[in-house]
């Protein structure tokens, strides 16, 4: 194959060379592959430039080919010679004739297509430049006129808002199933894609900048998927928060009249009238929308874009990006939108025949996992619970029999999950977890009776939630002072029948009245019960299928399903791709995405290896691991088994609260605060322990003694404080006066500063991680995953359990060498960082200077001997 050229924005590395090749040429075989280029390599720029080129490349081949086979078809058609067989040869033709009217009919979509995307180039230029003064005026009022049409509505409204017409149910119809028959044509000419998924929209609007840099901005469309939570520019439903509430409430906004069924006393529908609900949302203007679609495709926009625009031209950012998404080339979106298949169906995916990548994969299993479980509370329980009774009970009169029907079921289900959950609260064993198979737990519910998918249906299309929404808010108070009567009027009948049983038996001796329990009236709950009701359904959504996989916990106060492994549903996400691709920064341990790519057979075969990479393969899957541009002498990284005082260092749960290791760790950050200078950041398993450690610094003075050096600063578990502890340290890291070298910065393993932060340079000369960060493997829940997988696979359990120790602490090294001129000592402080199967773990940049077992002397000296030759460049 003849070399392949990249419209680079500057002269590549040869890792990103090699790493760009390498994606296009798994692209182009159709594989699966794992990609690992370490933060700071240019990664996201790699794949921009790869994948784009494989798409530009793509679609003229395709375009080629097209004309290829249809000039051989035209020369077949025109050179066929007659023979004796003419029923044949006529029937030979008609076939000819029909492939050759789709190829042309493909390529005239394709060149119709071309033309359309380059007059609308012309036609957006026009359309901003045409944005006179007078428009923008225009659109300035455009607010205050919706304003004032709400208000108007709103004096319309008031005898119906009185009425609740707003919150009875319409009537429920259940849909027969019908299989979908209906194949529609376009798809066959669509446009292939690249989805780039990563775990955050920040991480996306970088890729978004990113391919702004590239030769390709002018012709590629870009289009970033989010949900109404992020686009919603309405203040009136924004201000919901709650994103399922914002989605009712803008399906309820795009209807002009809401329907108001009335019924007689037997439940039977008299007529059914139109009322004004709420004026239309302004922002879903067709005309307004289209604009601001057509500005999309044109224009590479980020998240902060599309809003922007979307204000100026009025128009609605979701629905804009959803418009654009058939036309788009490249598609956005994050984790979530890719693993859940309801998520995946609400936007209209099409992932047949097109490329997914998936950056910062090292999160992709937290993802799935997230997507497949649903946790709900007491508190979200008990709400619905009682605000579902107290609306039956209120319009019993008003809803229609088959509705009634359906409420009184769902009414059941949640008493049914109430009473268990009371039950496991009551017990006197508080903190202990049990865990069911799903079968068995909806037999202890004694709601294995019941079918629940209708009963999900129903809520779903008669918009439940969002009724028992405004209910909560309309009625919460009434509620509860109604509870409050009821209680009120129980205890006097109480009282009076207790006396009255005393006068009959005529007691001459004193007869000392007990003291009637109080029943304290119902505690308020959640404000909205709508919010609580959609935790429950995905719940029930979960409990529905009865898979053989999922379990559910029982905890105090607290009921979760979970998907033991959620391999088989990502399975469906590779077959119906032509490409997946994962990659990261760090995709050590490797055998989980081996895995998820290959159906949970981990095996692979070496086949080549160069200076800078290993890359193997098994069947289609190929597997990249790019070195750091960083050189080796750049990173010192050293497994510290011993400590100063020579006492073995372990950090495990049983032995890291005890003085020894504690006043152990204080004397190995008083030593190397002293000699790195700069930023020094250190990784503590947990924040009950990083309080720990804080109170034993202080205490015994150790904090003092770096303070004089270093000022300590200490993660905030608000994540509205991050950006400000941060500011400071990065100050405090710059300021070099008064004997002052810096700060050092106390963090946790997998908190807020252990992902997605930049600490280059100066701001992080020394990552430090104490301990390994293993979850609890006394949890239940984890104990239960860990048997499922040993059982489908030896041994998988306990790698799963080690990965997930590995990737924290891998991200943790991440944080610091950020570019080629960067360097940084790393520090694993913990004797079984020099076992042989955790030190394979780690980045290979990591393992290249990797010291094993080492003692704090000679490990102290390499640190000052390995600053001291970089001293020139400290900054």
């Amino acid at each position: 194959m003849e070399e392949i050229e990249f419209p680079f924005p500057f002269k590549p590395y040869d890792i990103q060379q090699k790493f760009m090749k390498e994606l296009y040429l798994t692209l182009e075989k159709r594989g699966l592959g794992i990609f690992e280029s370490p933060t700071g390599t240019g990664k996201s720029l790699s794949i921009c430039c790869g994948a784009l080129q494989w798409l530009k490349d793509h679609v003229q081949k395709e375009e080629e080919q097209l004309e290829k086979s249809i000039t051989q078809l035209k020369s077949e058609i025109s050179s066929q010679t007659s023979n004796d067989d003419w029923l044949q040869e006529e029937y030979e033709k008609i076939k000819k004739t029909q492939v050759l009217a789709e190829l042309n009919s493909k390529l005239d979509h394709i060149k119709k297509r071309r033309t359309y995307f380059s007059d609308l180039k012309s036609r957006v230029a026009k359309q901003k430049a045409n944005l006179s003064i007078k428009e923008s005026v225009r659109l300035k009022d455009f607010s205050k006129k919706y304003d004032k049409e709400k208000e108007n509505i709103n004096e319309e409204n008031k005898e119906p808002i009185a009425e609740d017409h707003d919150l009875i149910l319409e009537e429920f119809e259940e849909k027969e199933c019908s299989d979908d028959e209906e194949t529609e044509e376009k798809l066959n000419y669509n446009n292939t894609k690249i989805y780039i998924s990563s775990r955050t929209h920040s991480q996306l609007s970088q890729f978004v900048g990113e391919i702004k840099r590239t030769v390709f901005n002018e012709d590629t469309r870009v289009v970033t998927l989010a949900s109404r939570q992020h686009y919603c520019i309405n203040p009136d439903v924004a201000k919901l928060k709650n994103v399922h509430l914002i989605n009712e409430r803008c399906l309820d906004m795009q209807k002009s009249s809401t329907k108001s069924t009335a019924v007689d006393e037997d439940g039977k529908v008299l007529k059914k009238t139109k009322t004004k609900s709420c004026t239309a949302c302004p922002y879903y203007n067709q005309s307004n929308v289209t604009k601001l679609k057509e500005r999309l495709l044109v224009d590479i926009m980020d998240m902060e874009d599309l809003l922007k625009n979307g204000k100026e031209l009025k128009g609605c950012p979701y629905y804009a990006s959803r418009a654009a998404l058939e036309d788009a080339q490249v598609v956005l979106l994050s984790h979530a939108g890719i693993v859940s298949a309801g998520a995946r169906e609400g936007v209209s995916l099409q992932l047949d025949n097109n490329i997914l990548i998936l950056d910062e994969a090292h999160g992709l299993t937290a993802a799935l996992e997230s997507a497949h479980s649903a946790p709900v509370t007491d508190n979200q329980l008990t709400a619905v619970n009682t605000f579902l009774k107290f609306y039956i009970n209120k319009y019993r009169a008003r809803l229609s029999s088959r509705n009634l029907l359906c409420l009184n079921q769902l009414s059941f289900v949640v008493g049914k999950l109430c009473g268990i959950i009371k039950s496991k609260t009551d017990a006197k064993k508080e903190e202990d977890t049990t865990i069911f198979t799903v079968e068995d737990y909806v037999i202890k519910a004694e709601i294995d009776h019941i079918n629940l998918r209708p009963l999900i249906e129903f809520c779903k299309a008669t918009r439940l939630a969002q009724k028992l929404h405004g209910f909560s808010m309309r009625y919460n108070q009434q509620m509860l002072e109604d509870e409050a009567k009821k209680v009120e009027v129980k205890k006097k009948s109480s009282l009076e029948a207790f006396l009255k049983n005393i006068s009959k038996k005529k007691v001459e001796e004193e007869v000392k009245v007990p003291p009637v329990v109080e029943e304290k009236p119902v505690a308020q709950a959640p404000t909205s019960a709508g919010t609580a009701l959609y935790a429950l359904l995905e719940l029930l959504r979960m409990l529905s299928s009865r898979c053989s996989r999922g379990r559910v916990s029982l905890r105090r106060a607290l009921l979760r399903y979970e998907l033991l492994d959620a391999t088989a549903h990502f399975t469906d996400v590779v077959t119906r791709c032509r490409s997946v691709v994962v990659a990261g920064g760090t995709m050590e341990p490797i055998a989980e995405f081996q895995s998820l790519l290959t159906g949970g057979d981990p095996s692979l075969r070496d086949v080549t290896t160069t200076s800078h990479d290993v890359i193997t393969a098994r069947r289609d899957v190929t597997v990249v691991r790019c070195d750091h541009v960083v050189p080796a002498e750049n990173v010192l990284a050293v497994c510290l088994s011993k400590g100063p005082s020579n006492l073995s260092l372990n950090f495990s749960y049983e032995s890291r609260q005890s003085k020894p290791i504690l006043d152990e760790l204080g004397r190995i950050l008083r030593n190397v605060c002293n000699i790195v200078p700069g930023g020094v950041i250190c990784f503590l398993p947990s924040y009950s322990y990083e309080q720990t450690i804080h109170e034993h610094l202080k205490t015994g003075g150790v904090l003092d003694v770096i303070g004089k050096k270093k000022k300590v600063f200490r993660e905030p578990k608000n994540a509205s404080d991050v950006e400000q502890v941060l500011q400071k340290y990065a100050l405090a890291v710059k300021n070099k006066d008064n004997g002052n070298t810096g700060a050092l910065l106390l963090s946790v393993v997998g908190g807020k500063l252990s992902e997605g932060l930049n600490f280059s340079d100066a701001l992080g000369r020394c990552v430090l991680v104490a301990g390994m960060p293993y979850p609890n493997s006394r949890s239940p829940e984890l104990q239960e995953k860990m048997k499922y997988l040993n059982r489908s696979r030896a041994g998988a359990g306990n790698e799963y359990y080690e990965n997930l120790c590995m990737k924290a602490v891998n991200q943790c090294i991440g944080r610091a060498v950020r570019h080629v001129n960067d360097y940084a000592c790393v520090l694993l402080v913990d004797e079984r960082y020099s076992r042989p199967h955790t030190v394979s773990a780690l980045p290979t940049f990591v393992q290249k200077s990797l010291t094993t077992n080492a003692n704090f002397g000679p490990t102290i000296g390499s640190i000052a001997k390995f600053f001291t030759r970089h001293k020139d460049n400290v900054k």
